[in-house]
């Protein structure tokens, strides 16, 4: 099987290689990110407390190069490299186990029939979680994400929300309707079949999402099969923006069923806007009754265009375990 570092090079080379030869090809390439510094008391429900800094409170911060090719009749191969990076202990990567290009790194080729990718990709799920939730993708602090992704196998999906050896295709937009579908292996050390895909749709104000994704992953020692389901919705109502989620997985190797209900806003108060978010997530099994609520408040401050200020807290209850208490303030800038 060729691995998929040497399978990036050889896409990159043909779809460059083809490019230089066009007549009228057109090279557009930018560097982007954003960098999110805060500095707060982090204590999550049953964890002990800790008073640091920290790079993801509202955005995780990152730093990317994107590069395309545009050809005649609309096709546009390219390449996305994205590496997230923490300032609380100058290192690249969410955490240690990260790869170099942690955040996205793909081949890509556009065209009027869709997008294609190929690499490391973040998925469809995690996707329609960040984008149906007041607080966006922030892991810290986002109630929806926390819930879904970042508190534990008893509680929300298995596995990462960026797959390796991936290939996704996006349908262009019709008429307000995206469709969305990856197929990844997963870490080249355990053997995986990750299939996952969404349906978003937009009209005027209001916009919905099906997600859902199947993970089936061989470690030899504890295998995992998983299947989630997330029903997503935001309506701006002009005095506020609301979201609304539900999201339903079902663990067929730890036989534990979870139900996650989240929901917020965003409103203009004063010179900046309030970000409500709250979910509540109940699982169970044959030896799993576990009860989860969270309830985060955010205020945001537009300095400038690219420059924002805030303030932001969570109250995190388990049932059985001791309460968690975060709260952080920080500048988040985007470039």
């Amino acid at each position: 099987m060729i691995k998929t570092k040497n399978l990036r090079g050889v896409l990159l080379a043909a779809l460059l290689g083809g490019s230089a030869m066009a007549a009228h090809a057109q090279l557009d390439y930018s560097a982007y990110g954003v960098l999110d510094f805060s500095y707060g008391r982090f204590e999550p429900s049953g964890q002990f407390r800790t008073h640091r800094y920290n790079s993801n409170s509202m955005t995780a911060s990152f730093v990317g190069v994107n590069a395309k090719y545009g050809l005649e009749g609309g096709w546009t191969p390219g390449i996305t490299l994205e590496s997230f990076i923490r300032f609380q202990d100058f290192k690249g990567g969410r955490n240690d186990d990260d790869p170099n290009l942690s955040r996205n790194a793909f081949v890509s080729l556009g065209s009027r029939y869709g997008l294609l990718r190929i690499g490391r990709l973040q998925t469809f799920l995690f996707d329609a979680t960040t984008r149906f939730n007041a607080l966006g993708n922030s892991v810290a602090f986002s109630p929806a994400v926390r819930h879904v992704f970042a508190s534990g196998s008893l509680e929300g999906v298995q596995g990462d929300f960026y797959w390796d050896r991936g290939i996704s295709y996006q349908t262009p937009n019709l008429e307000g309707v995206t469709v969305n579908l990856m197929y990844a292996e997963g870490e080249s050390d355990k053997k995986g079949d990750l299939t996952g895909g969404s349906i978003v749709a937009s009209r005027g104000l209001l916009s919905v999402s099906l997600a859902a994704q199947r993970v089936e992953i061989d470690d030899f020692i504890d295998p995992t099969r998983e299947t989630a389901v997330q029903l997503g919705a935001t309506y701006n109502f002009g005095w506020a923006r609301l979201f609304g989620q539900y999201t339903q997985t079902n663990d067929g190797g730890l036989d534990v069923d979870s139900k996650i209900v989240s929901g917020g806003l965003i409103a203009p108060v004063g010179p900046g806007n309030l970000h409500l978010q709250f979910a509540h997530t109940t699982a169970k099994g044959p030896a799993v009754d576990r009860r989860h609520t969270t309830v985060s408040a955010a205020y945001l401050y537009q300095y400038d265009s690219v420059t924002d200020v805030y303030a932001v807290g969570m109250d995190d209850r388990v049932r059985g375990q001791t309460r968690g208490a975060s709260v952080a303030a920080g500048v988040r800038w985007r470039f």
